[in-house]
């Protein structure tokens, strides 16, 4: 048994997003495999809350519910940073994991912006502004200092270069009482660097749902699972949150797949997709497990996000992403390097199974492309990957493991 056996985690818990939940759940996993005693610190910011009941329909919000009151054990609801140090104490958390997910975020509102703020521009969420919990802003109240961690965070393309001195300082200050720190991503691991004036330059670590079958027990997300979708037994997901390809594209596609003997089955996001009119369209409430079964038994997945990918790349399933993420310069330009998936892809090796949706001029892709990338999709070099990636972030966790033992350690030199 460890000496510190309860551990918390602080991270996007409660919220009603399919890759949000496996994280979680397979963090907790880990640890109780551990011989740990995970539990989430349920911090819920008003303005979130709020915004995640107006993006979600009822019946789907339910089913995030079951799963996570089934999954992921919680603290009291806590709303403010006295709140989280009161959690602490009360259920005899004796280190902290932050992570993984967008953690890492600020998102200051450029002067432009601000002027017309009130009838043009929503402000950003409280979780996404510096100061908050995940950046550690608890820390100070605690009446025992705990050990803190970072997991695989991300800054979700933060602009970092345009931060302000007086939010630099802050952030300095608040990441030196943090242990360990590992980001996702280039970009966030750009963003340490800058902000620390390279006094950290964190490793970047896979996502914990790289580890998911290692974490979860196989009943969890078995073939039994999807039974009542009544799919074909050969089906490729299309899965878009808006339509980044015409109809016409839709259409050829598949009758180019269904030559291939391939059945195209549309997949919701947890807000809705967008309706391509194919005869099969798997549509809310569905949970996170159901999302990931459906995608681990899938004969491939089309469409945006970035967990999707990742649930494939773990499992040896043919993917194409039409990537939505980066920062776009001038309406047209797109930084790769700030997109998640093509840090990924770049990784894994898989980058000829992308295209960028961004910008005045996406990338352009055909359905025979597209199909060709599928059919011909290297299983064998993709679970190389992904076992090699699972050692990583073994690694990484043996790391944390030994930083929320041992007395904290600052990790900047002020």
């Amino acid at each position: 048994m460890r000496d510190y056996k309860r551990i918390g985690i602080l991270t996007y818990r409660s919220v009603y997003n399919f890759g949000a939940n496996l994280q979680a759940m397979s963090t907790a996993g880990y640890l109780r495999k551990q011989g740990y005693d995970p539990i989430f610190i349920n911090w819920i910011p008003f303005d979130l809350e709020k915004q995640y009941l107006n993006a979600v329909p009822v019946e789907q919000a339910e089913a995030h519910h079951a799963v996570q009151d089934m999954h992921l054990p919680a603290t009291a609801l806590c709303r403010t940073d006295q709140d989280i140090a009161d959690a602490i104490e009360k259920y005899n958390i004796k280190g902290i994991i932050t992570g993984s997910d967008a953690v890492m975020q600020h998102r200051p509102v450029p002067l432009k912006q601000r002027l017309y703020l009130s009838r043009n521009v929503k402000p950003p969420t409280s979780d996404r502004m510096f100061p908050n919990p995940f950046w550690g802003s608890f820390f100070p109240l605690l009446k025992e200092p705990v050990p803190l961690a970072i997991m695989s965070a991300s800054s979700q393309n933060a602009p970092y270069k345009l931060f302000e001195e007086e939010k630099k300082q802050g952030m300095r200050t608040n990441l030196d009482y943090f242990s360990y720190i590992s980001v996702r991503d280039k970009w966030t691991q750009g963003l340490v660097k800058y902000v620390t004036r390279g006094a950290v330059i964190p490793p970047v670590t896979p996502d914990p749902v790289f580890a998911f079958n290692h974490n979860i027990d196989e009943s969890l997300y078995s073939k039994q699972l999807i039974e009542r979708f009544n799919l074909p037994e050969k089906y490729l997901l299309i899965s878009f949150k808006k339509k980044s390809v015409p109809d016409e594209w839709m259409r050829t596609f598949r009758r180019l797949a269904e030559a291939e003997g391939y059945t195209l089955v549309g997949l919701t996001y947890p807000e809705g997709f967008a309706d391509y009119g194919l005869d099969i369209n798997i549509r809310i409430p569905i949970d996170p497990l159901e999302w990931y079964s459906l995608i681990r038994h899938s004969g491939g997945y089309i469409g945006h996000n970035m967990h999707p990918i990742i649930v494939s790349l773990h499992n040896g399933v043919p993917f194409f992403s039409f990537d939505n993420y980066g920062i776009v310069k001038y309406r047209f330009f797109v930084n790769k390097d700030s997109s998640k998936i093509y840090h990924i892809l770049d990784k894994a090796g898989f980058l000829e199974n992308r295209c960028s949706v961004l910008g005045y001029s996406p990338e352009k892709v055909s359905p025979a492309q597209v199909l060709d990338r599928i059919v011909r999709f290297d299983r064998q070099r993709c679970l190389a990957f992904s076992a090699a990636y699972y050692h990583e972030y073994v690694e990484m966790m043996a790391g944390i493991e030994s930083a929320l033992e041992h007395q904290h350690s600052n990790l900047l030199v002020s």
